[in-house]
């Protein structure tokens, strides 16, 4: 039996914390080769934006700066795809323009609720001291620096240098900042959560549990490291394909 193509689709993936666009180069040139429409803008202070005043950038400039992009593309029916904190940044703009929306995508990701920050979910209680005094001993008081290693994100051996060459210092007000939502978000018609099951975070793997409770959410696990794009791009393509 002859499987038909299937037709083209918009993909906006949202990068996460110390990372930068780069981390989708592998699955955008999947999905690219497939006809599909892909954007995979760097967050304000990241990566080649990283000379930027962190001072000014916060949660909001990196929800209003996706907003923008759909704005400046008129891109509707999107796949907007999220990874770690990019989930935060997603749930922002999911709440602005939920009906530009075909998929909200959670990639190992934090799944924002009103009011609450990235920092809550992922450094809760006094989880969040050590993060504090590297902020304030090597990043001048608004940056997250030096950025976790590859390591950390158990990333594949083979790509670890390369991903330690790329990350750098984040924007340490955009964790802190708390998030103000409402419930437009629940307007999308499909919700997708894929968990990195070898990471082994405990913060993340409580999201996925209760995305796994949602209504209505589709959940997959791969068996790769917090970087599910680096380490198991052909398969994190398929999914955004197949689930959207």
């Amino acid at each position: 039996m002859t499987t038909l193509p299937q037709p083209a689709k918009t993909f906006v993936l949202i990068h996460g914390a110390s990372h930068g666009g780069w981390c989708y180069d592998r699955v955008a040139a999947i999905l690219r080769s497939q006809g599909h429409q892909v954007f995979t803008p760097t967050l304000a202070g990241l990566a080649e934006r990283a000379s930027m005043d962190a001072r000014r950038i916060n949660l909001a400039t990196h929800v209003d700066e996706i907003v923008e992009l759909f704005e400046r593309e008129n891109l509707g029916d999107v796949v907007l795809c999220g990874h770690s904190y990019g989930g935060m940044v997603i749930g922002g703009v999911a709440d602005r323009i939920p009906d530009r929306i075909r998929n909200l995508v959670f990639l190992d990701a934090v799944v924002p609720e009103n009011g609450k920050c990235m920092n809550d979910y992922i450094f809760p209680g006094w989880r969040l001291l050590p993060i504090l005094i590297a902020v304030w001993l090597f990043g001048r008081g608004y940056k997250l620096t030096p950025p976790p290693p590859a390591w950390y994100f158990k990333v594949n051996k083979a790509d670890q240098a390369m991903v330690n060459r790329r990350l750098t210092a984040h924007p340490y007000a955009t964790l802190r900042e708390k998030i103000r939502i409402g419930n437009n978000a629940d307007r999308i018609a499909n919700h997708t959560y894929i968990y990195a099951a070898n990471w082994g975070n405990p913060q993340i793997a409580k999201q996925y549990e209760l995305a796994k409770k949602r209504e209505g959410w589709k959940v997959f696990e791969v068996e790769c490291g917090h970087d599910i794009m680096i380490d198991a791009p052909n398969e994190l393509a398929r999914i955004l394909v197949s689930a959207s």
